[in-house]
């Protein structure tokens, strides 16, 4: 005897389902790194004190030992610097401020302005190179023979119309401080003598 099937409805499946099927068919568990030795050098590295062996303690009491080092030569050179920085600008008996202090005089001497034109300005070495001419200026403190110290300053200024050579001496009197002995300006001829003017003479 034939016997009648019913034909049930066939659902397609979509090509997204498929590959969906044929992914998880062929796919295989994530292999799992060990973690055993991540896990017991973390926990070698946070011992305390007293399980260290005694290699690890000096190696560890060596890095502790540097580490202070740089620190404490740090702290050193940074305060050396802002103490340099400090008495550089903010004393008046440093040379850089002898250097401003005897440029301000010469721009408010009327022979001076006459003579080298307005604006003046002072430098360390007579040269176009900007890098020669605001070098530091030279400066040199000695002693005499009977103990009083000396400061002996040299620069150069120059105007719109003339240059000059500065010479400076100075004397500390019996409060420590700096007081001028002689000052003066050097300034060529250009075809006449060279003239001397003073500032200060004793």
């Amino acid at each position: 005897m034939l016997r009648l099937f019913s034909k049930q409805p066939v659902t397609r499946l979509s090509r997204t389902k498929l590959s969906c099927l044929n992914t998880k068919s062929f796919s295989t568990p994530a292999r799992q790194v060990p973690v055993s030795s991540k896990k017991s050098n973390s926990l070698s590295a946070v011992k305390p004190w007293s399980e260290l062996s005694t290699p690890q303690k000096v190696v560890a009491a060596s890095k502790t030992t540097m580490n202070l080092g740089v620190i404490a030569a740090g702290v050193t050179l940074t305060t050396a610097i802002v103490y340099y920085i400090t008495s550089e600008l903010f004393s008046s008996q440093s040379p850089t401020s002898i250097f401003n202090d005897v440029v301000d005089r010469i721009r408010v001497h009327e022979e001076l302005v006459q003579i080298l034109g307005e604006p003046i300005k002072g430098h360390g070495e007579p040269s176009r190179n900007k890098r020669r001419r605001n070098r530091r200026i030279a400066s040199q403190e000695v002693e005499d023979q009977n103990g009083d110290a000396h400061l002996f300053m040299r620069f150069y200024v120059e105007g719109p119309i003339n240059q000059g050579t500065v010479a400076l001496e100075m004397i500390k009197d019996d409060k420590n401080k700096w007081q001028y002995k002689q000052l003066y300006v050097d300034v060529p001829g250009q075809g006449l003598p060279s003239k001397r003017i003073y500032l200060e003479r004793q």
